[in-house]
């Protein structure tokens, strides 16, 4: 078992130093600051992504699996990778339609008049099964507030809160409508998650954690 290296290996507190070049910026917009914060979490995704594909020491993959409530890591990167997915597609469509400043509902529906569609029942949907379809990332940024989709970014990527982004998830999901208790409960759920399963901590249970790190290392591609 090798040392935790702190050069190649994220915590799980990614740096959220703004660049000193817009120290002196002027207040940015509810536009400006969803994107700011949503390449934020593709920045962190994509960094704790690399991380887990490199086999990193077991000390670090066990601090980094602990938020996930998860000991699969096959689960965690697809969760991560499907987190990375709705991240850009949601970036995409705030660029090419910014919301407005005033009277916004919270929702990145346009405004367009549309029938209220009745509540839809999603597939059931195995954590291992394939990324999220096109259609699928359309109908989550369509029906649902802004607020919720970055909460539901956040599960996938694993955020706790801890990490130094945490205030800026809490005044987005806030402001847009999304429920910052039932992301904090279920944040908490899944750190609780572990006691029940005390036998991740042993040296077979480590030993299986390094071997699931050392397959996907090996099925990487070059």
């Amino acid at each position: 078992m090798s040392a935790a290296s702190p050069s190649v290996a994220p915590s799980n507190r990614p740096d959220p130093t703004p660049d000193p070049a817009q120290a002196n910026a002027p207040a940015a917009t509810r536009n400006g600051r969803l994107l700011g914060l949503l390449r934020k979490l593709v920045n962190y995704g994509n960094q704790l992504l690399n991380t887990l594909l490199q086999r990193p020491a077991v000390e670090t993959l066990v601090m980094l699996v602990l938020p996930f409530g998860t000991r699969n890591l096959a689960v965690i990167v697809k969760r991560i990778a499907r987190a990375l997915l709705i991240a850009h597609a949601l970036e995409d469509r705030l660029v090419r339609r910014p919301l407005p400043e005033i009277a916004w509902t919270g929702r990145v529906r346009s405004p367009a008049a549309s029938k209220p569609r009745g509540p839809r029942k999603a597939a059931p949907r195995s954590e291992l099964a394939d990324m999220p379809t096109a259609e699928e990332i359309a109908d989550a940024l369509r029906d649902r507030p802004v607020g919720e989709v970055i909460a539901q970014i956040c599960r996938d990527l694993g955020i706790v809160m801890e990490n130094p982004l945490w205030r800026e998830i809490m005044a987005v999901v806030l402001e847009f409508h999304g429920n910052a208790t039932k992301l904090t409960k279920d944040i908490v759920q899944r750190l609780c998650d572990w006691l029940l399963d005390p036998g991740w901590l042993t040296p077979g249970g480590l030993a299986a954690m390094d071997a699931q790190a050392r397959r996907l290392a090996a099925a990487r591609p070059p």
